[in-house]
């Protein structure tokens, strides 16, 4: 993925360096920008080569933008400003972008500055850039904001020596720079030479073929300085390879949609997830037809005597080996026992938090309290550290799970429909098995739920979420104000968290659909209107045996209260329990497939449910 950001190379080996236009300005040679790495960022030179016209005139400022800086008007003072650079040039053959840097009059500490640095690995220049990054190389160099003179420059900034035919500094060492020195303009081209190159650039470009769009690209980068003539051939070569890559698809026509291919071994996937029931698709209908599981059987083993061997042999599909049969049943139980599950009502999905786990360690629901309230700061006072805590409770991974086996006899007598019911019953059992689990944290241990890390009983009197009162619209009522009132957690400060399921029996159903669904309250004696009303959604549980009991749930988004945690999966999974050798097919005539589903329930804060059991 690309992304822009802004690049400040105050370190590495890249640096700035600059001229000015004004010959009566001091003037130092500089060193701009080298190719190589800079705070782990590659720049190459290519790009700098591109990008060198972005740095003519670019201003040159005392230290890098501060904070105050970043919320001036118009970004950075004018009176940090130091020069400008000019006569920019790529050399290649060092791989770095020179030029001169001008000081402006304002500026002639700097130059004594300079002059008495020297060339000081501590005293250099740094570059401010917006960059197209892509990985850890720069692609090109979007805008060159300023070139900084600052302290340490990681990137290698620094002040050249004068070159040969400078009288002013015959030794090429800072020291000998002063103020008033004036430094050799590097060669400008002269017109006619100019004409020359561009005459000889619109021949190379006729002769290329390239489009004009890419032909304007070659224009603006010779005309910027940034290509040469000496790599004016290489840049169109290059061109010409990314063009006709770009265009190799477009020799071919009239040849139809490109499809994705799908293997033989695929398609009787397809045909067997058919077969079972799943929700047809386009590669399904494209899919041939299963007559029923001994075809499968027969044309994946060409077993036809039904010994439990695999007949390679016979068998006239590629790739296919003694495990291709295991591996296609496996494959479509699972598409099946997948969306069986997900198919049928899980009343527990709206009171849990669900998480995903890398690995089968005792998990931890973490609570955060102590916060209660931000405390007054005076003006100009201090501000004060908020003290806070946490408690933990602990869950263990439970790992459910049974074999089942499809039959030689089965698969003889083609009975599709005890294979088609298999997948199903596997997804009821397993839902009903995480359905109990999560029942249990209101059922267990006569109803008070499991024991919590302070010892005491998930429903206790301690923790103010017991209650003993039938349902009823006041009974309600009482367990609203009592989760409303629960102080957080080290702090004492009300939660303010309200119960918005109501957990019933199915003897209790009525009752709880009259208290939230009435227009008026069941009991009431005058036409008073039911202010319970829509206050909380009604959920039936299967395993609550109770008759009389009832809990209320807050919202897991508001307040988490039972957690599920899960590993492999939020759905259980089935696999292919025999081996490459067919394994108890060969044994005891039955293909053997195993689901396995592993989770972990448990109660990350007791604040968000309440319990009433009703004698």
């Amino acid at each position: 993925m690309v992304k822009f950001v802004r690049l400040r190379l105050a370190g590495g080996s890249p640096v700035v360096l600059a001229g000015g236009r004004d010959n009566t300005l001091p003037l130092y040679r500089v060193v701009i920008l080298r190719a190589g790495e800079a705070n782990g960022i590659l720049i190459p030179g290519e790009v700098i080569q591109r990008a060198a016209g972005l740095f003519e005139g670019a201003p040159v400022f005392a230290d890098h933008a501060s904070a105050l800086d970043a919320g001036r008007p118009g970004g950075r003072s004018v009176r940090d400003l130091a020069g400008e650079l000019g006569a920019v040039r790529w050399r290649p053959e060092s791989g770095e972008l020179q030029g001169l840097l001008a000081l402006y009059p304002g500026a002639g500490w700097l130059a004594e500055l300079a002059s008495a640095a020297g060339a000081a690995p501590w005293f250099g220049l740094s570059a401010d850039l917006w960059v197209e990054r892509s990985s850890e190389a720069v692609r090109a160099i979007r805008q060159v904001n300023s070139v900084d003179i600052v302290i340490n420059p990681a990137a290698g900034g620094r002040f050249m020596a004068a070159e040969a035919g400078n009288t002013h500094n015959k030794e090429g060492t800072m020291s000998e720079v002063n103020e008033g020195t004036q430094v050799e303009m590097l060669p400008e081209p002269d017109a006619e030479r100019e004409a020359l190159a561009a005459q000889v650039l619109e021949l190379k470009l006729q002769a290329s073929g390239l489009p004009a769009s890419l032909a304007g690209l070659v224009r603006d980068e010779f005309a910027q300085g940034s290509l040469t003539a000496s790599g004016l051939d290489a840049r169109i070569a290059a061109l010409q390879r990314e063009w006709s890559q770009a265009v190799a698809g477009a020799g071919i026509r009239r040849l139809g949609a490109v499809q994705s291919v799908i293997s033989p071994v695929e398609r009787i996937g397809l045909a067997l997830e058919a077969l079972l029931g799943l929700p047809q698709t386009s590669a399904h209908r494209d899919a041939p037809r299963l007559t029923g599981i001994r075809e499968l059987y027969d044309t994946l083993t060409g077993d036809w005597e039904r010994r439990g061997v695999f007949q390679g042999e016979r068998v006239q599909l590629a790739n296919v080996t003694t495990a291709t049969l295991n591996q296609v049943v496996a494959n479509a139980l699972n598409k099946v026992l997948a969306h069986s599950y997900e198919s049928r009502p899980q009343w527990w999905q709206p009171i849990v938090s669900e998480e995903d786990f890398p690995t089968m360690h005792d998990v931890r629901w973490t609570s955060l309290g102590g916060i209660g309230a931000l405390d007054t700061v005076d003006e100009g006072g201090d501000y004060t550290e908020k003290t806070w805590d946490d408690a933990a409770e602990t869950a263990i991974f439970s790992k459910k799970g049974n074999y089942i086996g499809l039959t030689m006899e089965m698969i003889d007598r083609d009975d599709v429909g005890a294979v088609r019911a298999l997948p199903r019953k596997l997804a009821y059992a397993a839902q009903r098995t995480l359905s109990a689990t999560v029942a249990a944290v209101f059922t267990a241990n006569a109803g008070v739920g499991p024991t919590l890390s302070d010892a005491k009983a998930l429903f206790h009197a301690d923790h103010g979420n017991l209650g003993a009162a039938a349902l009823s619209d006041t009974a309600w009522w009482a367990a609203v104000q009592a989760m409303f009132k629960q102080g957080e957690l080290h702090s004492g400060a009300r939660q303010g968290v309200r119960p918005r399921y109501c957990l019933v029996p199915i003897e209790l159903e009525k009752t709880a659909l009259g208290i939230f669904t009435s227009d008026y309250p069941p009991d009431a004696v005058t036409w008073e209107q039911n202010m319970l009303r829509n206050s909380a959604s009604v959920i039936t549980v299967p395993e609550f045996s109770a008759a009389g009991d009832w809990a209320g749930a807050a919202d897991p988004a508001d307040l988490a209260g039972v957690c599920i945690g899960y590993r492999y999966g939020r759905t259980p999974e089935v696999f292919a329990a025999d081996g490459e050798l067919m394994g108890a097919m060969f044994t005891n005539d039955e293909l053997r497939i195993k689901v396995r589903f592993v989770y972990a329930v448990g109660v990350a804060n007791y604040r968000a449910l309440y319990k009433a059991n009703v004698a």
